[in-house]
């Protein structure tokens, strides 16, 4: 509102431990520039309910830790940067020690402008008209956020808040959803006790960590699950990141038709959550999408990845393929090729090593040829069949600057991902430094040396192997008053605090008779002289922090001999 600055009718001012407290709600108050320059030390300032459109953007108050500019008519935070909204890097914060601002009843629109707010605790902004949480940025302090009454959809881009602790966004078209609660929780920090006033159950937030990994990031892509169903949501999450990357790569060379990461085959264990120890694969299915022409001889040059030509040959109307290459989901149409006389209908796709299923749909009708017919092991019926090899890579490999480049990252604290350097394969094996972490596998395709586009997989939490025991030596020369020290390797998981070791004395002449000799637990032994004559033997039952048991591992030393020889 423009027009000359009232002057308040009343101002309390109340002294808290030394602080100002300024009080000026209800004064009809749009600017403070006279209060500003009398108290500018001021540490808690109220203008509820005034007419500011605008909080004074040229005003620094470098003290002040409270705003409350609830119930005015302000559109926008900018005044938080001197009346300027930051670019990525920051800007100079004209009141840089606030922790709680309250902008409840206003007209603000957009989050852009809270970001960069490192000493901010408490963020109010319910009846609003805010959309998105676009622009929220990460406020590594935030404990309290009120979103209430505005027009939220989804998660779609929150952001990464370690600290908070209380969320409220009821009134919002997303808390209108069965699945609010646990989609709340479960992409927010372990912190998070409150949503809407009401304490997170136990059911909650196990539901939550079953949402950890490829759901909670697609959440934060604007992905609401309709159930609670565990496998339904992990299914609805896989379809929901499929199609986003799906229209990402609209425009582009390549358009990715299917993309998983999983078990590997050989791997004893099936499913798809990543176990330490047991190798995890990513499958990826490209189309080319440039002209059949410019796809035969401008190839995307891969040690992983290689393109296969379909074609068929004729004058139908329409011709597709699918297989097991694209999970035998949606048809893939082929592009009509016309070369002089000749008319056929080909694409190339870029798929990994392996024998890839598939069928050709002419016209409508399911075609299968005689040529490498098989019947599916997917359950699919007669099919046909192509075996794509790994190929010897060129010398010039590195040289092409049409390539396809893979690579892995692991999870961070801080809702991003780490590369993992040197892991260039489709084929990776979790190790402990990966336990609870969610792996990423991304494939990055360069036309002619420029980017030209990304399509990844995202895992669950890798779980903890089972526990084993790889390595299991005894050390230590076997003499009687000699200390035999037991040295062992452990992976499956963080180790149980209580040792499962224990000692054994064994008749050196192959006898079944073993003697027990002290108390499991300990990792060193002192030969005696009832030792001489037999071997010692180390037995180690490795065991989780659960309580997950693995099996038992012995080591046998050499027959201990008396001191004197």
């Amino acid at each position: 509102m423009g027009g000359r600055t009232k002057s308040p009718r009343r101002v309390s001012v109340l002294k808290v431990r030394g602080r100002d407290k300024l009080v000026l709600n209800k004064q009809e108050l749009n600017s403070i520039k006279q209060i500003a320059y009398e108290y500018p030390d001021v540490e808690y300032l109220y203008l509820r309910e005034n007419d500011f459109d605008n909080f004074d953007p040229y005003i620094r108050l470098t003290g002040l830790k409270a705003l409350d500019l609830s119930l005015n008519n302000i559109q926008s935070v900018a005044f938080l940067w001197g009346g300027t909204l930051p670019t990525n890097t920051g800007g100079e914060l004209a009141l840089p020690r606030l922790r709680h601002l309250f902008l409840t009843g206003n007209c603000i629109t957009t989050l852009h402008g809270l970001a960069y707010l490192n000493t901010l605790e408490t963020l109010a902004l319910s009846n609003n008209s805010i959309a998105s949480f676009e622009g929220l940025g990460s406020l590594p302090n935030l404990k309290v956020l009120s979103l209430s009454f505005n027009d939220v959809q989804n998660f779609k881009h929150f952001p990464f808040l370690p600290s908070l602790a209380s969320i409220s966004m009821q009134g919002n078209p997303v808390a209108a959803s069965p699945t609010y609660r646990v989609m709340a929780a479960s992409v927010c920090c372990a912190y998070l006790n409150k949503i809407d006033g009401r304490r997170i159950t136990d059911g909650e937030m196990d539901l939550a960590d079953c949402l950890q990994g490829k759901v909670a990031f697609c959440i934060t892509e604007g992905f609401i699950p309709t159930s609670l169903d565990e496998e339904l949501v992990k299914a609805e999450a896989d379809a929901f990141l499929l199609e986003l990357q799906r229209q990402q790569s609209i425009g582009k060379p390549l358009r990715l038709q299917s993309i998983s990461l999983a078990r590997a085959d050989d791997s004893p264990y099936k499913g798809t959550t990543p176990i330490q120890g047991v190798p995890i694969v990513l499958k990826v299915c490209l189309q080319d999408m440039r002209p059949t022409s410019k796809s035969r001889t401008d190839v995307f040059h891969s040690s992983c990845i290689f393109p296969v030509a379909f074609k068929v040959s004729g004058d139908p109307s329409e011709v597709l393929v699918t297989g097991s290459m694209n999970d035998w989901d949606a048809p893939i149409p082929l592009e009509c090729v016309v070369n002089g006389a000749d008319v056929s209908f080909q694409t190339y796709l870029y798929l990994p090593p392996g024998e890839h299923e598939y069928r050709y749909i002419v016209d409508g009708v399911e075609k299968v040829s005689d040529d490498r017919k098989t019947m599916s092991k997917y359950g699919k019926g007669a099919c046909n069949y192509y075996p794509v090899s790994d190929i010897e890579v060129p010398d010039d490999q590195e040289d092409r600057d049409t390539i396809l480049h893979i690579r892995w990252l692991r999870s961070n604290d801080y809702n991003g991902f780490d590369l993992l350097a040197d892991f260039n394969s489709l084929r990776y094996t979790p190790n402990e430094d990966d336990v609870g972490r969610c792996m990423r596998c991304e494939v990055l395709a360069y036309e002619e040396g420029n980017f030209s586009s990304i399509v990844f997989d995202v895992t669950q939490p890798v779980q903890p192997g089972f526990p084993t025991c790889t390595r299991l030596d005894i050390k230590g020369d076997c003499v009687e008053g000699t200390l035999l020290t037991a040295e062992y390797d452990y992976t499956g998981g963080q180790e149980h605090a209580q040792l499962n070791m224990r000692w054994i004395r064994s008749s050196s002449d192959g006898d079944s008779d073993v003697t027990p000799l002290a108390e499991p637990g300990g990792l060193q032994y002192l030969c005696s002289a009832d030792d001489v004559g037999c071997n010692i033997v180390v037995e180690y039952s490795p065991m989780r922090s659960d309580w997950t048991a693995g099996n038992p591992v012995r080591a046998t030393s050499k027959v201990v001999r008396a001191a004197n020889k």
